[in-house]
């Protein structure tokens, strides 16, 4: 099972309910005077400051047409929330009876014990780019190249997806993959292999780097997530792609 943030989740499900309205081209005053919530609330919420009610969830889902994806994919956030909440209190309790700082902590949770305030990653480039056209039900390959901009050398990281791989009406894919060895000032190239929906949408797929155990290497509310986002359509739809 996936562990977030309360912050992370907010900032995941934001993110898709902003995307599903721009897709729709609904600004947000029409989005505000449709569903009767305030245009300074609906901004909060798409920009992970807030977290929506199931009840804001639900009017997206069916105003933009997600087929119930959107509130699965709340819903799911909601588990890994708890369960990230879970384990930050086990490993408290395992710091106070061992007496040790064995998991170093950032406000919210744990972080893997090699991490370093110093540790940085760039996005360098990313193929294909995103709102590209994806037949439904398409199996594709989406990489994106990291630099490993700070000191530290890069061990048994994994791009590990934040929320559900595998909801109907969603991106599938695996829950995470290996980085390998990447030394200071190197790059690699990452690849992960997704499928697009069965029903024509606009999709994006979240993803952070973390240790075995899915905690972040980079917490912190301001280093967004590595995301793929697509519009699935009709297979004849497709233009400039050669599927």
């Amino acid at each position: 099972m996936t562990h977030m943030r309360a912050a992370q989740a907010r900032e995941v499900i934001g993110s898709r309910m902003r995307e599903l309205r721009e897709s729709a081209e609904v600004s947000l005053t029409q989005a505000a005077a449709l569903s009767g919530w305030g245009k300074g609330h609906l901004s909060r919420v798409e920009r992970g400051l807030t977290k929506p009610s199931r009840g804001l969830v639900e009017w997206y889902d069916a105003t933009f047409g997600a087929g119930q994806a959107l509130l699965g994919q709340f819903l799911e956030l909601e588990v890994a929330v708890r369960a990230g909440r879970e384990t930050s209190l086990r490993d408290a309790r395992l710091r106070q009876a061992t007496g040790a700082a064995r998991f170093p902590t950032v406000v919210g949770g744990t972080v893997p014990v090699d991490h370093d305030p110093a540790d940085c990653c760039l996005l360098v480039a990313e193929n294909p780019p995103d709102g590209a056209e994806v037949p439904i039900g398409q199996v594709f390959d989406k990489t994106w190249t990291l630099r490993n901009a700070g000191p530290v050398h890069w061990h048994g990281r994994w791009l590990t997806r934040q929320g559900t791989p595998g909801v109907a009406g969603w991106l599938q894919s695996p829950l995470r993959v290996p980085l390998g060895e990447v030394a200071p000032g190197a790059e690699a190239v990452i690849r992960v292999r997704l499928r697009a929906p069965r029903v024509v949408a606009a999709c994006t797929a979240y993803f952070k780097l973390t240790d075995a155990a899915g905690r972040l290497y980079f917490p912190g509310s301001e280093s967004r997530p590595l995301h793929c986002t697509i519009n699935a359509v009709e297979r004849d739809m497709v233009h400039g792609v050669p599927w």
